[in-house]
């Protein structure tokens, strides 16, 4: 099993400089990660930051699992998905040339207020198909995910199916066993619809919360979560990790952290020690 860390959660701590990149990387690798997966938008965001922190993570060995490439391949008009395009064809360039990546993920797609979430995921798969064809012969896979952001419109394993159907084969699936939760999901029931797209894995935990008027982590159900630690909530941790060993997963599984603990270093040790541990016991 090959360990990465989404980068994300660390964001605003190695911005502000509370965070040194040799510090978190070192640490890391005590922990078993030999890999990270950045997202584009800081990478824009924070050139020279991002520069040094590639550096430190290079000369220490690790590599890129997958690059985050926040994008809205459905938009409101054709100039947004045209701009949306052309910034998925830019971060595969990036992850081909610039990281060494065999993996991105397109993540940020929602409904369009003009369409139906059904026209508007066919209209994401045909954005997908287009940019499988503009980056053809990059050796890099494009994928989508489960984006709980958004509960109602490709968070749900059968809503992600209609989307990757209309995109093609090429298009691959990031499973984020998290995410299945906000659109009344369950990860280990739904893991034998998506089994044969997965190219990528991400790994996080939410537990239930008292129910409040606040909308985010909030299903279509009223089921309303909050993150926790992984492996102390409801996102089937352990059968996750169970189901995409026994069938031979060998991608990268990538922690995601966030709410588990104030200090999110402590909190990605923490969740590379549990999926070492059940893994090897699955």
């Amino acid at each position: 099993m090959k360990m990465s860390v989404m980068l994300f959660p660390f964001h605003r701590l190695l911005t502000e400089g509370k965070l040194a990149p040799a510090d978190f990387v070192r640490t890391m690798k005590a922990a078993g990660v030999t890999a990270i997966e950045p997202m584009l938008s800081w990478i824009d965001a924070e050139p020279q930051k991002w520069e040094a922190f590639r550096k430190t993570a290079v000369d220490a060995g690790m590599v890129f699992s997958c690059l985050d490439i926040g994008v809205n391949l459905v938009g409101e008009s054709e100039a947004d998905r045209n701009q949306a395009l052309d910034t998925a064809v830019r971060g595969v360039e990036l992850a081909r040339g610039g990281l060494g990546c065999p993996i991105v993920l397109l993540a940020g797609s929602k409904a369009a207020s003009s369409l139906t979430e059904g026209e508007s995921r066919r209209k994401y798969g045909r954005g997908l198909a287009k940019a499988v064809v503009r980056t053809k012969g990059s050796g890099v896979t494009i994928t989508i995910e489960d984006f709980g952001v958004y509960p109602t419109f490709a968070a749900g394993a059968k809503h992600c199916l209609e989307v990757l159907e209309v995109a093609g084969r090429a298009v691959r699936f990031t499973f984020d066993n998290g995410n299945f939760l906000l659109a009344d999901d369950r990860p280990s029931e739904v893991y034998g619809l998506l089994k044969s797209r997965i190219a990528h894995v991400h790994i996080k935990d939410f537990a239930l919360r008292s129910r409040d008027d606040q909308k985010s982590l909030t299903s279509p159900g009223g089921k309303q979560y909050k993150g926790c630690l992984v492996g102390a909530g409801a996102a089937e941790v352990p059968e996750t990790l169970g189901l995409l060993k026994k069938g031979g997963y060998k991608g990268w599984v990538s922690i995601e952290v966030g709410g588990g603990d104030p200090d999110p270093v402590r909190e990605a040790v923490h969740a590379a020690k549990f999926i070492t541990e059940t893994w090897a016991k699955a």
